[in-house]
C-alpha cells in the first residue's frame, strides 16, 4: 500500500506525487521541524530502531508516526546511543524528498537533540567523602591546602568549613589530618 498526495499544479492539470518509497528504497524517514518523524516502512527492524529514540504514536500498515521528545532522547542516551548516532541514522535513512533540503535534517531538530545530550552530560558524578565540623578555620585551611596539593579536592566551602575529597584521596587526607591533630 502506497500513500499518495494529490497536488494540483494548475486548474487544467493535476498530478499525483508519491511520498512513500518502495520497501527496497534506502530512504524512508521524513523529519519535520516540529520533531514529528514519519517513517514509511513496514520493517520491524527499522521500527524497532526508531523506537529507541522516538516516542511512537501511530502505526499504519506501511507507515509509523512518532515524535522525538526530551524524554525519548534521554532514554536513548541512557541506553548508550549518542546524539550524533541518532542524527546520523536520520540523515542516512532520509526520504528522497528530504535529501533535497540543505541541511537534510532541520537545524532546530539537530540543535535540540545535541542540547539534550549536553544537558545530560553537563554533570559528572564522582564518589567522594565530605569533611565537616572543623573546629577552626586554620584546621580547615591546612586540610584543604593538603587536599589541593594532592589534587584530590573536589569541592570546598570555606565559609561553612566543608569540603569534599575524592574517594581515592580520602585515606591520605585522613592520615594527614590525624597527624595534624596529634601534633
Amino acid at each position: 500500500m502506497t500513500l499518495y498526495i494529490g497536488a494540483r499544479l494548475s486548474s487544467s492539470s493535476s498530478q499525483s506525487v508519491s511520498v512513500a518509497p518502495r520497501a527496497s528504497s534506502p530512504g524512508f524517514v521524513v523529519m519535520e521541524t516540529n520533531f514529528r518523524v514519519l517513517a514509511y516502512t513496514d520493517s520491524q527492524l527499522q521500527i524497532s530502531i526508531l523506537s529507541l529514540f522516538c516516542q511512537l504514536q501511530y502505526r499504519f500498515p506501511n507507515m509509523v508516526v512518532g515524535t522525538i521528545t526530551r524524554e525519548s532522547i534521554h532514554q536513548a542516551l541512557i541506553n548508550g546511543i549518542t546524539a550524533e548516532q541518532i542524527l546520523s541514522f536520520l540523515r542516512l535513512h532520509a526520504h528522497p524528498q528530504m535529501l533535497a533540503n540543505n541541511p537534510i535534517i532541520p537545524p532546530t531538530v539537530t540543535d535540540q537533540i545535541r542540547l539534550w545530550e549536553i544537558e545530560r552530560n553537563r554533570l559528572q558524578f564522582e564518589e567522594g567523602v565530605l569533611y565537616s565540623e572543623f573546629l577552626s578555620a586554620s584546621d580547615f585551611d591546612k586540610v584543604k591546602r593538603y587536599a589541593e596539593d594532592l589534587g584530590v579536592l573536589s569541592w570546598s566551602n570555606p565559609g561553612r568549613r566543608l569540603m569534599v575529597v575524592t574517594q581515592y584521596g580520602h585515606e591520605e587526607v585522613r592520615r594527614f589530618w590525624r597527624r595534624q591533630k596529634n601534633n
